[in-house]
């Protein structure tokens, strides 16, 4: 298995995570995101090109307010600039094989790669679920105390 950024050449078309909007994203919406900059969409590929999972990075910023005092420290109070990882989903077909571990970890990595760069407080997650909450918490995401489906992860912690 690899992970590139979506290119035309993936096969994405059986694609199905069980979640007709993500499986609507990745096949009508993640190219034209990506033509016009506002996310950039990673697929993990088996041998033959074909997408076994995908998620997306975009940049947002978190509001100083939102987050909790134990991340605070030493941080200006205004919005904090972060990315976002969205539209995460492995197929149905390789769902409990690991796949979303190593994607997860390959988008934390993209992130850190990022902040070398640019400065990136956070990577932040708008969990769908609490079931998808619990997936990214058992990685050390923290859920925020005013929305329990927003997670974050401060970008000083990602293991390099």
């Amino acid at each position: 298995m690899k992970i590139e950024i979506l290119q035309s050449s993936h096969d994405k078309k059986s694609f199905n995570c069980g979640q007709e909007d993500l499986n609507r994203f990745l096949k009508q919406y993640a190219s034209q995101h990506q033509k016009s900059g506002t996310s950039k969409t990673y697929v993990a590929l088996d041998h033959e090109n074909k997408v076994l999972g995908f998620y997306c990075l975009s940049s947002t910023s978190i509001s100083f307010e939102l987050i909790d005092e134990s991340f605070t420290k030493r941080l200006p109070r205004y919005p904090l600039p972060s990315v976002v990882i969205g539209r995460f989903a492995v197929d149905l077909t390789t769902q409990g094989q690991g796949i979303g571990k190593y994607l997860l970890a390959h988008a934390l990595r993209q992130v850190a790669r990022v902040s070398q760069l640019i400065g990136v407080n956070f990577v932040v997650i708008h969990a769908k679920d609490q079931k998808a909450a619990s997936f990214y918490q058992r990685f050390g995401f923290t859920a925020l105390s005013s929305n329990p489906l927003t997670l974050i992860y401060p970008v000083n912690q990602i293991p390099v």
